[in-house]
Order: structure tokens, then C-alpha cells, then sequence
């Protein structure tokens, strides 16, 4: 094998791969307890930072499929976490929202969030995690484009 040539292993995709799912391993047995996955968590916390949401909004804003937003919200819904309701204005629109048992679940799933990240990037050095965070945000700007706000795209009221 020529120096020219890069081993599989150590091309920068299998690598990232490789990473991702080491971390996403570790998330998910932090949230088996709270019965959640992760993008499941994602969606709720975006929930209660954002207010009520249709899972269009949700999909458009965070890159995730819409099927996957529709699973997700489903499962929210079935453990008590999410409501459902029609939207003020646009009556055929369904907007999501948490019920007082997702933002207890919301509020628990930070904390577990908090010290699963405390120690996945316990090896790294704070000037290490910002670069890798800045690295990899870029990677994730050049084939997504830049984070736009996410919000609602039907108005609540009429203006």
C-alpha cells in the first residue's frame, strides 16, 4: 500500500462515524431510564425553549426527516410528554407542546444530557472541545448551510 493512499480506518469520515456513534452508545444508555431517545429529547427541549411547534417546523428547522419528526413526536405523545393542537389561525396546522410531564422529563433529561457530556469530553481539554466544537460546526455549515432561526412558519395571529 502506497503512503499516498489513506487506510479506511483513518479517513476522516470513518473516523467522525466511528465517533458518533461511541457518543450516540453512550447518550442513549444516559436516557434509557427517562424512555427516551435522543432525538426524542431534542425535540422536547427545542419545545421548551421554542414554545408550541408543528413537527414541519421541527424537521425544517433541525434537518431531520419528517418521518423521523412524526415517530419521535408520536412516542412523546404516547409517554405524556407532548399534546397536541390545532393551531390558532390555520386550523389544519398541529402544533406540539409539552405537557407538565415533558418538562419534568425536559428538566431531567438536561441533567443526564449535562453529565454525559461532562464525561464524554472529560479526555479533551477545554481548548480542545472548543476547537473540535468549531470544527465540526463548520463541517456541518458547509453541507447544511448556516443554522437559520427555527420557529413557526404560520403566524399565530393575525396581524
Amino acid at each position: 500500500m502506497s503512503d499516498a493512499v489513506t487506510s479506511w480506518d483513518d479517513e476522516f469520515t470513518h473516523v467522525l462515524w466511528r465517533a458518533q456513534n461511541a457518543v450516540h452508545r453512550r447518550v442513549q444508555e444516559a436516557l434509557d431510564e427517562l424512555g427516551v431517545t435522543a432525538t426524542q429529547l431534542g425535540l422536547a427541549v427545542h419545545l421548551d425553549q421554542l414554545g408550541p411547534l408543528s413537527a414541519a417546523d421541527l424537521s425544517r428547522g433541525f434537518h431531520i426527516a419528517p418521518q423521523s419528526v412524526g415517530t419521535a413526536l408520536n412516542r412523546l405523545e404516547k409517554l405524556g410528554w407532548v399534546r397536541r393542537g390545532t393551531h390558532p389561525v390555520h386550523g389544519r396546522v398541529v402544533l406540539y407542546e409539552l405537557t407538565e410531564t415533558g418538562l419534568a422529563g425536559t428538566v431531567r433529561g438536561r441533567e443526564t444530557m449535562a453529565a454525559t457530556n461532562t464525561a464524554v469530553a472529560e479526555p479533551l481539554s477545554k481548548a480542545e472541545r472548543e476547537t473540535l466544537i468549531g470544527l465540526l460546526r463548520r463541517v456541518t455549515t458547509e453541507i447544511d448551510g448556516p443554522d437559520l432561526p427555527v420557529g413557526p412558519a404560520w403566524p399565530v395571529s393575525r396581524s
